[in-house]
């Protein structure tokens, strides 16, 4: 007969968090026989999306989950400590541009085509996955929690682990179970934010506007009431665009219709008549464009109870005007899994767990989500001190410019200045008190 697992895990996603809580405690609990799955909706891991940032304290992170040597072949050159131009930033609303500052950081950041990045992960996977797993409810008891899944297969497991997203359904039956049901953190809401995303590829790019900058540099390029960010990846062969639009009065209503729709180029250009050339150039040089409507959370009270953990977006669904939401989602998968990976961490100290990846995760992760708020107003002009400014003002002083360079700088600082390491070591000093280790 094989040895009982001292803990039974259920992930619910398969997405970037779920994989890495997965790979990390592949690595972190080696010598811990742990019985993972990993539960995911879809009836394939399809390998689709753009671009993903990840800053030097969520770079940090992988290394120390051991994946550096599976992500480096991802990257056009291996990492480091210089200083690094993380945005170049332009205001862009006008025929001829103005070049606002380089905003730089020690590590810069780093830049990865999604599907790369999880199929990465995947060949990284510890556990067991199970595809065409929709999870429909849950039920808690002192012992275990019990999973009903929409295709008839019932599980069990010692620790449910929610990374279903932003329409989590294990966030819904979490505030419900816990007296929340009527919560305004139930459903994600409108930010009032539209974003238009694809791949240019680089060579059509530099055929239609030779030398673009973006080919080889990360650039915002602001103006009122929008915004786009483009950066390279995959090797610098294609160029991630997203292109962001705000409605202030939209800010926290629920939205109803589609999410996602495919759009013309053509619906960007119109909104963007006077943009300087080479905005108009990597418009022009696009193809398939998505249309998708940005929604958030209201910040939860709680992340986790007694056997139940929300992680990622169905933690903390954040617009991506930081480029935080991945990160954030490793960050919990960091905790967690070094959490997990102790050898105090049985079935019968789960509660004990969940309480301590609560008590790191919850303010870290609702800060995350209130900077990235606060970034998305300072990139379309929409912050303190720019209230007058009209759409199109070529004729703005280069102070009240570098408003919009100093703000973002200042609420990013923290990604470059301060390591998970710092909440990990807190999380397991908790651990350890909790059995007066």
């Amino acid at each position: 007969m094989s040895e009982k697992p001292c803990l039974r895990i259920a992930i619910i996603g398969a997405g970037i968090g779920g994989l890495s809580l997965s790979a990390g405690l592949g690595h972190m609990a080696k010598e811990r026989n742990l019985e993972i799955n990993i539960y995911e909706a879809a009836s394939r891991i399809s390998e689709i999306g753009a671009g993903i940032n990840v800053w030097p304290r969520t770079w940090s992170i992988y290394k120390s989950l051991g994946l550096e040597d599976v992500l480096l072949p991802l990257l056009p050159e291996k990492p480091n400590d210089s200083m690094r131009v993380y945005f170049k930033v332009r205001k862009s609303d006008q025929p001829k541009g103005v070049h606002i500052q380089d905003l730089k950081m020690k590590g810069g950041a780093l830049r990865f085509h999604r599907a790369q990045l999880q199929r990465a992960l995947l060949s990284r996977m510890h556990g067991q996955l199970h595809l065409s797993h929709r999870l429909v409810s849950y039920e808690e008891t002192e012992d275990e929690v019990t999973l009903e899944f929409a295709n008839g297969v019932k599980a069990t497991c010692d620790l449910l682990v929610a990374y279903d997203g932003i329409n989590s359904t294990v966030r819904r039956c979490f505030l419900s179970k816990h007296g929340k049901a009527d919560s305004p953190s139930v459903n994600p809401v409108w930010s009032g934010d539209t974003a238009y995303r694809t791949l240019v590829d680089a060579d059509v790019l530099e055929a239609n506007f030779p030398g673009h900058r973006a080919l080889t540099n990360p650039v915002m390029y602001t103006g009122k009431g929008k915004h786009l960010i483009v950066y390279p990846v995959s090797n610098d062969k294609l160029v991630n665009f997203i292109m962001c639009t705000k409605d202030l009065s939209k800010n926290g209503t629920l939205f109803d219709g589609p999410i996602a729709s495919t759009c013309p180029k053509e619906e960007l250009l119109d909104q963007l008549p006077n943009w300087e050339p080479e905005v108009q150039a990597l418009v022009k040089s696009s193809e398939k464009m998505t249309k998708w409507i940005i929604r958030s959370l209201v910040p939860l009270e709680k992340y986790a109870s007694g056997r139940v953990a929300l992680c990622g977006d169905a933690a903390h669904a954040m617009t991506p005007h930081q480029g935080m939401g991945a990160g954030q989602a490793i960050e919990d998968a960091y905790i967690l899994g070094s959490l997990l990976a102790q050898k105090i961490s049985n079935a019968d100290m789960v509660s004990k767990v969940t309480e301590i990846y609560n008590a790191i995760r919850c303010p870290i992760g609702n800060m995350a989500l209130e900077k990235s708020r606060r970034c998305g107003n300072l990139c379309q002009l929409l912050g303190p001190g720019f209230g007058n400014v009209k759409d199109g003002d070529a004729n703005l002083p280069r102070w009240k410019l570098l408003r919009i360079t100093k703000g973002y700088d200042k609420e990013l600082e923290w990604v470059w200045k301060e390591s998970a390491d710092i909440d990990r070591a807190r999380a397991l000093a908790m651990l350890s008190s909790s059995q007066g280790v």
